[in-house]
């Protein structure tokens, strides 16, 4: 195994473990980590961890569960007992997210977890914090061990009280951080402990002298500076030689910060990051405890499932981070809906009879019980809806919000979560569907969605036979010579009675009622007819016709069946085409997949992996399937800036698809400025609005007749576009 490390070398430099049998796993985080200015170095199993841990200790180590031999549990445990492994700050990488995993992994030993695919925008952030943490922890450890040695020499932070004439000293160089302002009397001790943690302290410690018992406990201070801390107070009692008790002696200790960092760890368990809300886990595990007592006391539980309108609008038009802040203000308003709401009444065992979680995204969930009604849930649905729909101000634009809300009741839809979730979302398509920003109960029967699925089917399938779909083609140029590479053929249906429909309008059903295959055959072979015809004209040299693949289950050996007809039937040569597949489409038979895709590449079609960088994105998938192209997604391009850090992540994919020998090409270029980024680093081949939108095939036509297909040299700056963390 060769170590892979930094060429940036320096004192001050973090170092990182990234420890994973899987290669693309390990380039992937380093390739993150190195630009985010990290030092990195790698290991492909537990046991050489814990060798390169002994000849180069790191300040963080990213640590895979699955692995052969010695899995991730295994060697976090072993690290911990490792000299100097202690405190060194241990993430567990995991695609698995149930109780019990994330349990094991802290049970081992770990410091946090963090889930697959891992989210490469936000990764930066969550590694400043750990490095932090880590720092913290081990300055607290060698705190620990200095006080330890002063305690040998000047007693410090040791207190004693003799049980025989009440004597009472404390030996610290500044008792009153502990909260004792006169180090002579004994009743000191107590004086700075929050008042509803006083009384039990000195009984507990009162207790221990009668019994002659040892104690150790945490309590709370507030000094006379207002910030209060966190103090552990250890003792025990001496004996004389005749076994009788004469003494308590005590240490006292500050462990603010050891609590913080650990209450910090536990919440990332628990909690969303950017809301602070439950998370699912903290989500299920309340309707563990609420649903019992709901039905001990035989009420309701309701659930609502809560979406926001159009969100995604905000987040193309306005940025990412003020879609952040919009999903901060809507959980602020649930929040305060929640609080302000008669069912949110303590139970005999102090637990919260509501909980709000974030699922992802802009979805919501409110678990809210002791409902005697479905009219008092009606009115906590009108309330939230109420809420949300306020608008927000922000930079002087006013932002306008909706939400659709599901809802699904136990014990009436059902006792088990996940249908009652299930439900839920059901019922918040059907507000969706019925002009959004309402809610709806969920209904067993909901004929009116279920006539217009089955409308839906019988138009697509009308439309398949009477040919109303179409093909447009987008065009792709190269991005060296600025010439035409290719197109991508997009369907459209030109529906008799509602004329052109776009994609999004159909294609997600078909999808979901596997006529998609049906609709890719279609295309196949209409695309190569075309791209035939053009190629006999002279028209396509050097240039290919991608081919979007989709669906759900996609059968591979019929797929590539088909399209090697559709070859021969037209006369094309697989050279001019393409065919691009997204990493969900490949997941879902990865066997077959590989088979298949082998079988286009050696005759010469081009395999493109489509959307990449969303969803399933994993740099494995690069090594797993023999890929020709790489396709970056439309909202990494749409979002670059030389302010942020896209730039560098931008950077990162291209550097890392060059290593696995993939063509990169950038989807959804709209401007100058992001042309002008693209071409400095180095993306092979661009397409977009900026260049053309999807177009007819007689327009498109008329373009390679006339040569007018070409694009511009890159706007002319005053040095290059340097991406965030390269000098």
């Amino acid at each position: 195994m060769i170590t892979q490390t930094s060429s940036i070398t320096g004192p001050q430099r973090p170092l990182i473990m990234v420890v994973d049998d899987d290669f693309a796993a390990r380039l992937q985080l380093r390739f993150t980590l190195e630009n985010a200015g990290h030092g990195v170095i790698e290991a492909g199993s537990g046991e050489e961890a814990l060798d390169q841990f002994l000849e180069q200790p790191p300040d963080l180590i990213f640590l895979d569960i699955i692995m052969p031999g010695m899995d991730g549990f295994e060697t976090c445990r072993r690290l911990r007992q490792t000299p100097g492994g202690e405190h060194t700050p241990v993430v567990m990488v995991t695609g698995l997210e149930d109780a019990e995993t994330i349990t094991q992994a802290f049970d081992a030993g770990a410091t946090d977890f963090i889930g697959k695919p891992i989210n490469m925008l936000i990764l930066g952030y969550r590694v400043r914090y750990w490095l932090r943490s880590g720092a913290i922890l081990r300055d607290l450890n060698i705190s620990q061990q200095q006080l330890s040695k002063a305690q040998q020499i000047a007693r410090l932070g040791h207190w004693e009280l003799s049980l025989e004439t009440g004597d009472f000293h404390i030996s610290a160089q500044d008792p009153a951080q502990f909260g004792v302002n006169d180090p002579l009397c004994y009743e000191s001790l107590f004086e700075q402990i929050v008042p509803a943690e006083r009384h039990a302290v000195k009984q507990l410690i009162e207790e221990a002298k009668k019994q002659g018992n040892s104690f150790s406990l945490n309590y709370r201070i507030i000094p006379a500076d207002g910030q209060e801390r966190i103090i552990f107070n250890q003792g025990e009692i001496a004996h004389d030689r005749k076994g009788r008790p004469t003494m308590v002696v005590g240490v006292v200790q500050d462990i603010t910060e050891l609590k913080q960092a650990e209450d910090q760890i536990r919440y990332l368990a628990f909690y969303d990051n950017l809301t602070g809300l439950a998370n699912r886990t903290l989500f299920r595990e309340y309707w563990t405890k609420l649903q019992p007592q709901a039905k001990r006391s035989e009420k309701k539980i309701a659930i609502f499932f809560i979406d926001l309108d159009h969100f995604k609008r905000i987040n193309d038009t306005l940025g990412h981070p003020v879609g952040d802040k919009v999903l901060i203000t809507v959980a602020d308003r649930l929040k305060n809906v929640l609080r302000q709401s008669d069912v949110v009444s303590r139970s005999a065992l102090d637990l919260p009879s509501s909980i709000i979680s974030r699922l992802g995204g802009d979805e919501f969930t409110v678990l809210s019980a002791n409902f005697s009604s479905l009219d008092h849930i009606a009115n906590l649905a009108e309330r939230i809806i109420r809420a949300i729909e306020q608008p927000i101000n922000w930079n002087n634009q006013t932002i306008a919000l909706s939400a659709s809300v599901g809802i699904s009741v136990s014990p009436d839809d059902s006792d088990d979560l996940d249908i009652l979730l299930k439900n839920a979302d059901t019922a918040m398509y059907e507000a969706k569907a019925k002009g959004r920003n309402n809610f709806q109960f969920f209904q067993h029967q909901m004929n009116d969605a279920a006539n217009a699925r089955f409308l839906l089917a019988n138009s697509l399938r009308r439309a398949l036979e009477n040919n109303e779909f179409e093909l447009f083609y987008q065009p792709q140029f190269c991005n060296r010579n600025r010439k035409l590479s290719g197109v991508e053929a997009l369907i459209r249906w030109q529906d008799p009675e509602q004329g052109l429909i776009p994609p999004n309008h159909f294609l997600p059903f078909a999808e979901e009622s596997g006529l998609i295959h049906a609709i890719n055959d279609w295309v196949i072979a209409t695309a190569c007819a075309q791209a035939s015809r053009w190629v006999k004209d002279g028209l396509f040299d050097g240039c290919r016709m991608a081919i979007n693949i989709s669906g759900q289950n996609v059968n591979f050996r019929i797929l590539a069946k088909y399209i090697i007809q559709a070859l021969e039937q037209t006369g094309l040569a697989p050279g001019y085409l393409e065919l691009e597949l997204t990493e969900r489409v490949l997941m879902e038979n990865t066997d077959e997949a590989v088979d298949s895709l082998r079988r286009f590449k050696a005759m010469g079609i081009a395999i493109a992996i489509d959307d990449f960088g969303t969803g399933y994105s994993a740099l494995s998938h690069l090594q797993l399937f023999p890929l020709t192209t790489l396709k970056i997604d439309k909202s990494f391009v749409q979002n670059i800036s030389p302010h942020n850090n896209s730039i560098s992540l931008l950077h990162s994919i291209v550097g890392i698809a060059k290593s696995f020998d993939l063509k990169v090409i950038a989807e959804g270029v709209e401007t100058e400025e992001q042309l002008r980024i693209l071409d400095t680093i180095q993306c092979d081949e661009m397409q977009g609005y900026l260049f053309s939108r999807p177009i007819p095939k007689e327009q498109l036509e008329h373009g390679l007749r006339a040569g007018t297909f070409a694009v511009p040299p890159a706007p002319c700056t005053s040095g290059p576009v340097q991406p965030a963390g390269h000098s």
